[in-house]
């Protein structure tokens, strides 16, 4: 039917821009590293994730770690729309944070990967990550507890400290926050809310890593893709 015909060339035409979307973005993705650290993140992950920025973690003067957030087309297709400028600098950044906490068909997952720079117990790394997801989320604290536990046991597997070099992986989805330390998944704290809570760690007004998301603004705002 003609009903059908108008449905299929809509959706065809909306593939053809997402294709045309990531193809634009894939030919600008290079490797960023953190200036401070100089450490450096490669420009995608396996899941379709592309490097959005880098940043650094740092408790008083001390760089505890470099910190890189990945996330999926749509979220940097978001980015580039944007106004760049001082002007639009706060917009952008809160434009920023709803992208990437915000989970659906076309951005289903964000991802934060941590190298650290310094050496730190598994209970101190651990309980850093957590005391940053507690006052971001709605949920039972026993679910942020469980999410501790994944990274304590993960550096355990390792010796009990998360020396130099240590890379943590955090993938955020609407269905929880899933734990990987140097390349061996952990587990899953598989609660609702959860991951959008750990994206607000690094992206919200109190982010633990204002580089990062200066980075992130700095590298895809008002980005031409050659679109339209």
């Amino acid at each position: 039917t003609r009903d059908e015909q108008e449905s299929t060339e809509s959706t065809e035409k909306v593939d053809n821009t997402d294709t045309v979307a990531k193809k634009a973005i894939e030919s600008q993705m290079r490797p960023l590293q953190d200036y401070t650290t100089r450490v450096s993140f490669d420009p995608k992950l396996d899941e379709e994730l592309y490097l959005v920025g880098v940043g650094v973690r740092k408790k008083s003067i001390l760089s505890v770690y470099a910190v890189s957030m990945y996330s999926s087309i749509d979220v940097i297709e978001k980015l580039s729309h944007l106004q760049s400028g001082k002007h639009h600098r706060q917009d952008a950044s809160r434009s920023l944070g709803m992208a990437a906490r915000t989970f659906g068909p076309s951005a289903s997952m964000t991802t934060f990967v941590l190298e650290m720079v310094y050496s730190v117990g598994a209970e101190k790394i651990a309980g850093a990550i957590a005391d940053g997801v507690k006052p971001r989320y709605i949920g039972a604290p026993s679910d942020v507890n469980a999410l501790e536990s994944l990274i304590i046991d993960g550096v355990n597997r390792k010796g009990g400290t998360a020396s130099k070099g240590t890379v943590f992986r955090f993938d955020c989805s609407e269905s929880g926050v899933s734990v990987t330390v140097d390349g061996t998944l952990q587990g899953m704290a598989n609660f609702e809310g959860i991951g959008s809570a750990f994206v607000d760690v690094f992206m919200d007004n109190n982010a633990v890593s204002t580089s990062l998301v200066e980075s992130c603004l700095n590298t895809w705002v008002g980005v031409s893709l050659g679109l339209y």
